[in-house]
């Protein structure tokens, strides 16, 4: 008992400074967990970048053969077009041809609204086929619901190989319109932005001229425009004149319009630059 008497009373002359030293103690155990959880989250974005690096590397390494050998020259003048992809079923290009189309956008491929899978537009290979065999100019664009700077590479790299046996004078563009829904849904757009300028930087990096789609709505609220300055703009407003005030190249104009060649709707557009091979 006295053994026990004489500790209670070291401890109360004491107490204050067993405070502090239990209080330090504490204090050292916090510091060192976050030291070790900021270590480990520092690890992790290093690896995430690492990642992306090696996924970078390996693509253009893949990839460095797949460059656009045409001599392409913009040249301002207004011509019209249309934007195709398999929902216009099976074209009659020679009628098409015939009715005085200037060029044509072709969809090459998507991304599942749902999930990652990458798809091949299905009329894809036809409809590019014919344009060039009646040399009917040619852009593709595709439509992507990439959600990281791994998925909309791997996009880039997929069209690449989906064009590498085609002509192609008009841009490759960059679709994306599904802001806050589907796989998107909790996406920020700094981030959709960024991920679309990977793909741009990386089309223009393989000798193709790249573009940005966007609808009136879009381009006003959630693509930040300053991120892509040097690349054409291609503006989805259905109206007798575009009343967008931002600075854009081509211009969809209606998704109900007719021609011949196309059985129900297709849409229509106006470029105000034609993108011609080099003579």
């Amino acid at each position: 008992m006295q053994i026990i008497d004489n500790f209670k009373v070291l401890f109360i002359r004491n107490s204050k400074l067993i405070f502090v030293v239990f209080t330090c103690l504490l204090v050292l155990v916090i510091l060192n967990l976050v030291r070790v959880s900021f270590s480990e989250r520092t690890e992790m974005v290093s690896n995430q970048f690492d990642e992306i690096q090696d996924l970078i590397d390996d693509m253009k390494n893949k990839d460095k053969q797949l460059y656009n050998k045409l001599d392409v020259v913009k040249v301002q003048k207004k011509v019209k077009g249309i934007d195709v992809s398999a929902w216009q079923g099976d074209i009659d290009w020679e009628a098409v041809k015939a009715s005085g189309v200037d060029f044509v956008m072709i969809r090459c491929g998507l991304r599942s609204l749902a999930n990652e899978t990458m798809y091949e537009d299905t009329k894809f290979k036809y409809n590019i086929s014919e344009a060039n065999r009646l040399d009917i100019p040619v852009g593709v664009y595709y439509y992507s619901t990439a959600i990281s700077e791994i998925e909309v590479l791997e996009e880039a790299s997929y069209v690449l190989n989906l064009v590498k046996d085609y002509k192609i004078t008009y841009p490759i563009v960059y679709d994306f319109e599904t802001f806050g829904q589907n796989r998107a849904e909790g996406l920020s757009d700094a981030k959709i932005n960024k991920n679309a300028l990977r793909f741009l930087d990386y089309i223009r990096g393989h000798g193709y001229y790249a573009m940005l789609y966007g609808n009136q709505r879009s381009l006003e609220n959630n693509w930040d425009l300053s991120y892509f300055q040097g690349y054409d703009i291609w503006l989805a407003q259905y109206n007798d004149v575009p009343t967008y005030q931002g600075d854009f190249v081509m211009w969809q104009y209606t998704d109900r319009g007719r021609i011949d060649g196309i059985n129900g709707n297709v849409d229509m557009d106006i470029s105000y630059y034609a993108y011609e091979e080099r003579t």
